[in-house]
């Protein structure tokens, strides 16, 4: 079983500057000291962008501190949130292809892990894979051999449903959709963006979104305000396998928040025990 971590939308800003009324920099180190304790044996970490709030490279330099205690691989890639020139100064060995574009692969065994850029540094919101960041795709699956392939980027690339985010998806994204479509590796795509937790079949091909580190969106089907939500930060382990993949949610987990644990008996029925007194 290969084990891969899933984090997003981590909207870092320097130290001791608030996101939404939140600490993101807190919550990034819970997430971080959480995956040491209990996923340190994972084969790699991608983070999919909206590293920072505002791009701000003081902000990158708080990611830097954060992430040198992460005992995982890591590969980060860029949201709307981000400011490519300020992330190169701060990252200057994330590798990037040859177009210049935050963009490559990593193979663990016969799985391809694709690492995209989506950023439009031309507009705050919306998503791109323009026709170098998609030929670059096209020479990647050329590449795959007999490799299953998983995909990781910031902006879906096609609508779920949402009415508050289908101005801000991969703008033009048809060139973009009708490449992965027809590509028979893919097991499974993996983006952020949304802050929401949701999962689906897109023409045959499984999908997910992590809801991120920072806050919380509201669901909602109804066009109209944004509603931030102060919630716990969550994470992903997708577990690739011959059989396909399985993505489980979860967020840090600390020994208080435990109210009681169940030891198995040998009439299969259990044994409570309740932790909190």
């Amino acid at each position: 079983m290969l084990k891969v971590i899933h984090i997003t939308d981590t909207h870092v800003a320097p130290f001791g500057q608030p996101v939404v009324g939140l600490d993101p920099c807190a919550r990034l180190s819970a997430v971080v000291t959480a995956i040491n304790r209990y996923h340190s044996d994972a084969a790699f970490c991608v983070i999919t962008g909206d590293l920072t709030d505002r791009g701000q490279i003081p902000a990158y330099e708080a990611l830097a501190t954060i992430l040198a205690e992460l005992r995982v691989p890591y590969r980060l890639l860029l949201g709307n949130h981000d400011n490519r020139d300020n992330f190169r100064r701060v990252f200057p060995n994330e590798p990037i292809d040859q177009f210049g574009f935050v963009q490559s692969t990593t193979d663990l065994g016969d799985v391809r892990l694709i690492f995209l850029d989506t950023l439009d540094d031309d507009h705050p919101g919306w998503g791109r894979m323009c026709t170098k960041r998609t030929q670059w795709l096209h020479d990647v699956f050329e590449d795959n051999g007999s490799r299953r392939s998983v995909i990781f980027m910031h902006h879906p690339p096609f609508s779920v449903g949402v009415p508050i985010f289908d101005d801000i998806l991969l703008n033009d994204p048809y060139p973009f959709l009708s490449k992965i479509r027809a590509e028979k590796s893919i097991m499974h795509i993996a983006f952020g963006h949304l802050h929401l937790t949701t999962s689906g079949v897109w023409h045959g091909i499984p999908f997910s979104c992590n809801r991120g580190v920072s806050h919380r969106i509201a669901l909602s089907f109804k066009p109209g305000i944004t509603e931030f939500m102060e919630s716990e930060p969550t994470y992903d382990i997708v577990t690739i396998t011959e059989a396909g993949v399985l993505v489980h949610h979860t967020a840090p987990v600390e020994d208080d928040d435990i109210i009681a644990r169940e030891y198995p008996t040998d009439d299969g029925i259990g044994l409570i025990e309740f932790a909190r007194r």
